[in-house]
């Protein structure tokens, strides 16, 4: 699905009650459509959480993103993560 349509189904559903937190690969359209809380990566479309076989990195890509929901404070506040495609770590 695209970030832009995952964005605004993700606004509706705030403005009913569900708590919502989109995972971006082009901050450019995350910072138009503003979705509630969007944690933005920069890996290649496919690959949201991060390289094949990576497990440390997408388990700190999903915690980065669950934990956004305690911490987001202001509605449409985007997190950059600062990790890289193929990381060793």
């Amino acid at each position: 699905m695209c970030n832009q349509s995952v964005g605004l189904i993700a606004r509706e559903l705030e403005e009913n009650g569900i708590a919502t937190v989109t995972l971006n690969m082009f901050l450019e359209l995350a910072e138009k459509v503003l979705p509630p809380r969007t944690v933005n990566v920069n890996f290649p479309f496919g690959a949201p959480f991060g390289d094949p076989d990576n497990k440390k990195l997408q388990l700190k890509v999903i915690k980065a993103s669950l934990d956004m929901l305690d911490s987001c404070n202001t509605p449409g506040e985007i997190n950059e993560l600062p990790y890289n495609w193929r990381e060793s770590n």
